[in-house]
């Protein structure tokens, strides 16, 4: 899922997209009759937030299966949202466990760049 934040956004978007997150339902995007996209806010359910540390193999079943339901076009919105849920748990429980190392990869990245610059510089 695509996170976009709104304080880049134009002024009027902004508050067009705010006014839409009061409906707990959501609501569905139209164009000549034909529904094209959903807002749905975020909801938090009380036993993933209170558990948000927790990772273990029963929640992530769930999340494969939920995945799996995804591909297959079977997805409910509210399985929409607990996929999201689950993610974003999942993702807490692996910064937390095993972090990426994106710091040293931009060292390397950056010191590979600068080989082959010295490089490019050096050929004829």
């Amino acid at each position: 899922m695509k996170h976009i934040s709104l304080n880049s956004q134009d002024d009027s978007i902004s508050r067009f997209l705010l006014r839409l997150a009061v409906d707990t339902e959501g609501s569905v995007f139209e164009w000549d009759g034909e529904a094209i996209g959903r807002f749905m806010p975020v909801r938090r359910s009380e036993s993933l937030a209170s558990k948000s540390d927790e990772w273990n193999n029963e929640l992530n079943n769930r999340r494969c299966l939920l995945i799996d339901r995804k591909y297959d076009g079977s997805l409910t919105e509210e399985e929409s949202i607990e996929l999201e849920e689950l993610q974003e748990r999942m993702e807490r429980f692996r910064e937390k466990v095993a972090p990426l190392p994106i710091e040293e990869a931009r060292q390397l990245y950056q010191h590979l760049l600068m080989q082959a610059a010295a490089a490019r510089a050096k050929a004829p």
